[in-house]
Parts: structure tokens; C-alpha cells; sequence
């Protein structure tokens, strides 16, 4: 997979993850409601960065790491002109599957999500600028189809104004 897509469908009440390469998948809310407060907490506890002496405490640095993948690349470029040239197939789309079990691993420099669909696994190896931009998107999906997941607060809705929606603002002021 290359460029990924996130949607709703109120006909179906699920999310489809669609990616360039023609795969198209649909989460459920209930499976979603199971994955994404793990796996915030996952990201979290493995930010790097703990072992600087007096380091901020994991919730911040990880506030901090989700606004700034958030932002532009590491080249300068906008989130969203990157690999502009993979958002199109010539293919038609594969007729969704859907997804019964999701699983994330994550180190300090990269995550690897994986998909299971009709028993076939499909992983996502990414780095973590792009997980939490593919994390990004979900959440807003999420939001936009009003499931009321409950969402880390450097994930929801203010995420993209740098502080945490239920604690003190992240950035010095």
C-alpha cells in the first residue's frame, strides 16, 4: 500500500480505508472502539525521549510528536503534497473486506500496523510521522461519523491546536 484514503458510509455505519494500490478495507466502530485507545497508549509509552533527565512526562511528548508529524515533512513539504503522484489507480477498486482483528507494534522510530481480512494479513510498515498522520486521519474519520469513540486528548479534536482537549495546554505560552 501506498497512499491511503479514509471515509464513511452512513448506508453501511462503517469506515472504509481505501489504498492506492486498490485494496479497500471497512473497520467497524466496534472494532475501532477495541484498537484506538490501545494503541494511543502503545504510541505512548514508547516515545522516545524518557531517558533525558527531566524529560516532559509521556502524554506531552507524545502531544507534542503527533502536532509536529501533523505538520509539514522533514523536507519542508506540506503533509498533504507528499507522494502526491500515488493518490490515483488505474486500477478499479477490490471490493471491500472486512477487517476482524487489527494489531500495532511500535518502537521510538517506527510502527507496523496490521490488517487481518478474510484471514489474509496486510502490514503497514511506517515511520512514525506517517502513523501518526494515517492515526490523524482515522480519528478525524471517526469524529466526522459522530462514534463517540473516546479519543486520547493529544488525538481529538483540538490535537491540531498543540494541547490535549482534558489537560493544560503542551506548549509554553
Amino acid at each position: 500500500m501506498s497512499q491511503l484514503t479514509f471515509g464513511y458510509s452512513d448506508s453501511e455505519d462503517r469506515i472504509w480505508l481505501a489504498s492506492s494500490d486498490g485494496s479497500k478495507f471497512w473497520l467497524t466502530r466496534r472494532l475501532l472502539e477495541r484498537f484506538i485507545r490501545p494503541c494511543a497508549e502503545l504510541l505512548e509509552r514508547t516515545v522516545a525521549g524518557g531517558e533525558v533527565p527531566n524529560a516532559l512526562p509521556n502524554r506531552q511528548r507524545i502531544a507534542i510528536e503527533h502536532a509536529e508529524a501533523l505538520m509539514d515533512s522533514p523536507e519542508g513539504e506540506p503533509a498533504f503534497a507528499r507522494d502526491v503522484e500515488t493518490r490515483s489507480t488505474a486500477q478499479a477498486p477490490a471490493a471491500p473486506r472486512l477487517v476482524n482483528t487489527l494489531r500495532l507494534d511500535a518502537n521510538p522510530a517506527t510502527c507496523r500496523l496490521t490488517l487481518v481480512a478474510a484471514g489474509e494479513e496486510t502490514t503497514l510498515e511506517l515511520n512514525r510521522i506517517d502513523y501518526h498522520r494515517l492515526l490523524g486521519a482515522l480519528a478525524l474519520t471517526v469524529q466526522n461519523a459522530d462514534w463517540r469513540i473516546d479519543l486520547p486528548g493529544w488525538l481529538g479534536p483540538r490535537a491540531h491546536l498543540g494541547q490535549d482537549a482534558k489537560d493544560p495546554p503542551v506548549w509554553p505560552h
